[in-house]
């Protein structure tokens, strides 16, 4: 009966230690993910290669009334863009050489899409340097958030050089920004992050407000195809 027991207690012993190892070797190979691959995989990035068509409406208001409105269909596999603008409607393709009149609404598409997926942005454009800050005063609600500061070098894109001071909670979800063009002190715009959707697995903020309330980014019309 000792033997028996001495023999099972062995067993356990030796199943134990290995299960730790195992455990300790998933532990040690699990990637810790930076603060922008975090934000972007809390707005479900590791849904977007599924998503082949992209449709949405991108309007500015202020006190109540629509200034202007542009409804984008973009197909991300051939990279035919098609915008919406009454009275105006212009079809390109990103990857294809432009007229003026495409660069015009390639250069609104490429400001548009930042405001619909930022934290995708944040984590694959290239040519940025970050800069991280914990325990930050946001601009806009006073609150204690974690931010980083994001630039974009100087050589390339519409807007070269331009920084973002980006404000987020404690689960990753987007609070507030702060432009600055050419990474300038004087501050260029600042908005909220509100009214959250997750939309096939993919999570956007679609209302951003400026600090009086008065003038609102709102994005509707949202579909992302797969």
């Amino acid at each position: 009966m000792k033997k028996t027991l001495l023999f099972l207690l062995i067993l356990v012993t030796l199943y134990s230690c290995k299960n730790t190892t195992k455990e300790a070797k998933e532990v040690k190979e699990t990637p810790v993910r930076s603060t922008t691959e975090q934000i972007a995989h809390n707005a479900g990035i590791e849904n977007w290669d599924e998503i082949n068509e992209v449709k949405f409406t991108f309007s500015v208001g202020k006190m109540g009334q629509t200034l202007y409105a542009r409804n984008w269909t973009w197909n991300r596999n051939t990279g035919d863009v098609t915008l919406i603008a009454p009275p105006d409607t212009v079809h390109y393709n990103r990857n294809k050489s432009k007229d003026d009149r495409q660069t015009s609404a390639d250069r609104a598409f490429v400001n548009d899409i930042y405001w619909l997926i930022p934290e995708f942005k944040f984590m694959t454009d290239q040519g940025t340097q970050i800069i991280e800050k914990t325990a930050a005063i946001a601009p806009i609600s006073n609150d204690t958030l974690d931010m980083f500061t994001i630039i974009y070098n100087k050589d390339g894109g519409y807007t070269p050089g331009d920084a973002y001071d980006v404000y987020y909670d404690k689960d990753h979800n987007l609070r507030e920004w702060v432009y600055r063009q050419k990474n300038d002190t004087v501050v260029g715009m600042m908005n909220t992050f509100e009214k959250f959707e997750t939309i096939n697995g993919i999570k956007i903020a679609t209302d951003h407000r400026t600090p009086d309330r008065m003038t609102r980014i709102h994005l509707t019309n949202i579909e992302f195809n797969k």
